[in-house]
């Protein structure tokens, strides 16, 4: 290299050392001579914690709020206060919910009297009807003793008994031999007609396609006779159809007719065998059967009845579910402590206005009682630790508050899914959640908390500095030092490697090398520098 080159090499190296400037790993000013750092590869134990800092929480902390609305009355506790589960620690003023409670077992006690009052008129309305019902029947009863006795029917029952006989004979002669007979002879010529269409289209068809063969026909000529073909040959299906429909109609039509005049004769029988029946004696007993049917028809009131007993039940059962939920709400007037533990904070005074929990409503918290038997830190570990850390994991904690002792705990939960990042934060953190072996009272919530936690320790592993490690298109290698370090000619060799656990400074070598190997930093292989940092051209060492 030419002595100016050098001089505009070391120059910029100690520019840039001045500004604070580093130059990347293994890079070497271009056109000066490259110094290398030997190494060594060493056996021992490596070890990789992720370090991250939370705030102390309790395991379980609970929100206490009221179940009804109201005025709180009194409160027990105060911030500190040591409580145990189902302890009284505050009442809501029970008036107002007392007051509900009185109203709804009112209109209670209301609705049972209607229902006693529903149940004995139905019972009075049923002993009615069945009174009325045996006093029709035997009415009639007296009334066909009275039809019998008398000589005479009356004339005009038989005469039109006799009519309405040659009324139904004559329509069913003219059914038979003139209304049937013509749709019949209809029917069958409309078949006859579709046949002969379907023979024509088939023709036209037969006709088209000798045209076709010879040149004088389109292929569209032939497809529009076949669906002629088609169309007759479904008009020819639908007359034959309505052909079997038309017989089968008139058949059922006949035998309707017939019964009808079957009828006709039966009331003709009945007519000549009430022939000493006098007429008046006739419209009483007809009276008498409506009287009974009207007395039967009134036992439908019945079910009416009863299902009007059963809404009513129904609306007493609501009351009843209204006058057991008055009753909670009244037992929730006395507010208890959900767990055991510190009332951590007391949000509201005795006399304050306090809102129940609901759907719709999160509810006015009262206190916040903290289960500290167990503490836990939440970490928001970055996506590249939060691979290597599995539950189970033993780490260790320091607390600022507490700098002369240390604690231990265990990693307890790994969120599945990443937290919710703000705009621009392109660091992907999940929570992790540290659980203390045990409590201390030292330890307070929100404390906080450098939780260290070991991901990996290996022992006895081959490693070297990472600094050490080559890679390129082929994978990774390493440089192997000369033999002889004074040999100014000897030049290292490549050796390819693979790798494992890697920490901030060393990396495992799990295939490669020995442990006993001397290794010197790979050549920058990196992208060409431009203007600047690019020195000497084309010189060569003179």
């Amino acid at each position: 290299m030419s002595n100016r080159s050098f001089s505009l090499a070391a120059s910029f190296a100690l520019t840039m050392a001045l500004v604070g400037c580093s130059m990347p790993q293994g890079a070497a000013v271009a056109g000066a001579k490259q110094k290398r750092d030997d190494g060594e590869v060493s056996k021992g134990d490596l070890v990789v914690e992720v370090v991250d800092t939370g705030n102390i929480e309790a395991v379980k902390s609970v929100e206490v709020k009221s179940q009804v609305n109201g005025r709180l009355d009194k409160l027990m506790v105060d911030d500190g206060d040591v409580v145990t589960a189902g302890q009284l620690i505050a009442v809501v003023d029970p008036q107002q919910t007392q007051l509900t409670v009185n109203q709804q077992k009112a209109q209670l006690t209301g609705a049972l009297a209607g229902l006693q009052r529903q149940k004995i008129d139905t019972e009075k309305r049923r002993v009615q009807i069945q009174n009325n019902i045996a006093r029709m029947k035997s009415r009639l009863s007296q009334m066909e003793m009275e039809l019998k006795n008398q000589p005479a029917l009356t004339q005009a029952s038989v005469d039109s008994a006799a009519n309405n006989v040659a009324a139904q004979e004559k329509a069913l002669d003219a059914l038979i031999h003139v209304t049937q007979l013509n749709t019949v002879t209809a029917v069958k010529n409309a078949v006859t007609d579709a046949g002969n269409n379907l023979r024509n289209a088939q023709l036209e068809m037969d006709r088209r396609k000798g045209l076709l063969e010879k040149g004088y026909a389109s292929s569209r000529d032939v497809e529009t006779a076949q669906l002629q073909v088609e169309l007759a040959q479904s008009r020819l299906a639908e007359a034959r159809d309505r052909q079997k429909r038309i017989v089968e109609e008139q058949r059922i039509e006949r035998e309707r007719q017939e019964r009808l005049l079957a009828q006709a004769k039966s009331e003709l029988d009945r007519a000549t065998a009430n022939r000493f029946v006098d007429k008046s004696k006739q419209e009483e007993y007809r009276q008498a059967q409506q009287q009974l049917r009207d007395a039967e028809n009134d036992l439908r009131d019945l079910p009416s009845l009863m299902a009007q007993q059963k809404q009513q039940q129904s609306s007493i059962d609501q009351l009843k579910f209204q006058v057991e939920d008055g009753d909670r709400q009244l037992r929730e007037t006395q507010i208890k402590a959900p767990l055991t533990g510190v009332v951590a904070k007391r949000y509201i005074q005795a006399g304050e206005l306090v809102t129940a929990s609901g759907s719709f409503n999160a509810g006015t918290p009262i206190v916040r009682v903290d289960d500290r038997s167990k503490l836990l830190v939440k970490l928001n570990i970055n996506e590249i630790d939060v691979a290597r850390m599995q539950i189970g994991q033993n780490a260790t904690l320091t607390v600022d508050a507490v700098p002369e002792a240390s604690f231990t705990g265990k990693v307890t939960k790994l969120a599945p899914s990443q937290n919710v990042t703000t705009a621009g934060d392109a660091v992907v953190k999940y929570q992790v959640e540290v659980t203390l072996d045990s409590s201390d009272q030292r330890l307070k919530s929100g404390m906080s908390a450098k939780c260290r936690v070991r991901t990996v320790d290996l022992k006895n592993v081959v490693k070297i500095p990472i600094n050490f490690l080559g890679t390129d298109d082929t994978g990774y290698y390493v440089m192997i030092a000369p033999a002889d370090p004074k040999d100014k000619k000897a030049k290292p060799t490549r050796r390819d490697v693979k790798v494992g656990v890697k920490s901030a400074t060393e990396i495992q070598i799990t295939s490669g090398l020995t442990g006993n190997e001397k290794l010197v930093t790979p050549a920058y292989k990196g992208p060409q520098r431009k203007g600047m940092m690019q020195f000497g051209g084309d010189d060569e060492d003179q």
